[in-house]
């Protein structure tokens, strides 16, 4: 591989790396979201099961103006600029 190819790999690769640690510096905030179980309830076969589409919540945008990036709701600072984000 070429000394450009291997500068190229290791550009991708530091990328992907802080990709997941932002990733999982939310991760905690999502698992505590949904940490509290809903009880559940058998269905027979007569029973008509329509499920309800899912609540989509509207992403939160970083408040930093040169940042600006559209987040995940649960996140309560930004991952990319380390703004602390309104509720």
């Amino acid at each position: 591989m070429s000394k450009n190819g291997k500068l190229k790999k290791a550009k991708k690769v530091e990328k992907r790396r802080l990709q997941m640690q932002e990733a999982l510096e939310c991760l905690p905030l999502k698992e505590a979201a949904g940490s509290d179980p809903l009880p559940s309830t058998l269905l027979t076969e007569n029973d008509d099961f329509h499920p309800a589409p899912p609540v989509r919540k509207k992403p939160k945008q970083c408040t930093f103006p040169p940042c600006g990036r559209y987040l995940d709701p649960s996140c309560l600072v930004c991952p990319y600029c380390g703004t602390a984000l309104p509720d």
